[in-house]
Formats: C-alpha cells, sequence, structure tokens
C-alpha cells in the first residue's frame, strides 16, 4: 500500500505496485477510469470453486427436486470451462458523450 498525494495504491503484488508508482508522476492526456478491476484466475480459481460451491448448494434442501437457490448447480463448471484464461481485466471511462469500456482476457499457454 502507498498513498501518493491525493492517490491511495493497493496491490498484493509487490511488482505491480512497484510499477504502479514508477508511473504515478506520469501525465497523460486520456480520461481518468471512472471503473478499474481485474481478476486473477489461475491464482483465484480454487477460491472460486469453492464460493461457487457454497452459492450452488440449496439452502435447507436435499433429495431429488432441490434446486438451488442462485446458479442451477452449474457456476463452478464456470471456472472449469475458463480453465485457459489468466487474467481479466475491465477499465471504464466516462468520456462525457460515450462511455468505454475496455475488456482485456490473457490466456495461459
Amino acid at each position: 500500500m502507498a498513498v501518493r498525494g491525493k492517490y491511495l495504491l493497493i496491490s498484493d503484488n509487490a511488482a505491480l505496485l512497484t510499477g504502479m508508482l514508477a508511473n504515478a508522476n506520469q501525465k497523460t492526456t486520456r480520461k481518468p477510469a471512472i471503473f478499474a478491476a481485474g481478476f486473477d484466475h489461475q491464482r483465484e480459481k480454487d477460491n472460486f470453486a469453492r464460493l461457487a460451491g457454497l452459492l450452488d448448494r440449496p439452502a435447507g434442501r436435499s433429495g431429488a427436486g432441490s434446486s438451488p437457490d442462485f446458479f442451477f448447480g452449474n457456476m463452478g463448471s464456470l471456472s472449469s470451462t475458463l480453465s485457459g484464461l489468466s487474467s481479466e481485466n475491465i477499465v471504464v471511462c466516462d468520456m462525457g458523450d460515450k462511455v468505454n469500456q475496455t475488456v482485456t482476457y490473457q490466456w495461459g499457454r
């Protein structure tokens, strides 16, 4: 974690934080993002499967005919389907007359 003026930079990856700090004073002509997020599928797939298992479980019911409350018992399979995906990043910028959304997928080899 680091603070530079009005910016709070947080990362659980030291190299990423170092890179952000190295570019913190760099000027840009681009409008700032109103939303930015990333998901490291390779690192979080086990946690995602565990969460999906909890969400897919029917609440207080069991036996034939029981259906899950949320994702119909198949949310965990989404992670398996995307097993080749390393990460996903989303950046949303409000350009005034339009909103640009950039989604970048990084696939493993």
